[in-house]
């Protein structure tokens, strides 16, 4: 329930300020992949009518998350999001002191600290 409220209560921070770049359809309201995909094919065209040579490079970020350092994370939502003061403390405690144990077999591995990616499941991951 807390992430949900603290997921809303960021997009409109993040809204209001227009943080997020222009192009990103990726955690925007009315933005969907049909959105980036309709602004990718309207460039396209519109370099094709143009005679320009264009091409196209995708790129799979699905696990991307997986490596985001948890310092540099907090980095940008202080400098680049403006967050702060409780917030900011808030997201410090979310991100830290996290462990991981692996299950393989009915046997547990070592506990090992994880400081970087962001939590699966959660509802503030993906955001």
């Amino acid at each position: 329930m807390v992430e949900r409220v603290v997921a809303v209560r960021l997009l409109k921070h993040v809204d209001s300020y227009n943080l997020l770049p222009e192009r990103q359809s990726a955690y925007r309201r009315f933005h969907s992949t049909e959105t980036a995909i309709a602004v990718v094919h309207n460039d396209l065209v519109r370099a094709a009518d143009a005679d320009h040579v264009t091409a196209l490079v995708l790129l799979d970020l699905s696990s991307a998350f997986d490596t985001v350092d948890h310092h540099i994370l907090l980095s940008v939502l202080q400098q680049r999001f403006g967050v702060d003061g409780l917030v900011m403390d808030w997201f410090r405690s979310y991100l830290s002191d996290r462990q991981q144990t692996l299950v393989f077999g009915g046997k547990n591995s070592m506990t090992s600290q994880v400081n970087c990616s962001v939590p699966q499941g959660s509802v503030l991951g993906p955001l």
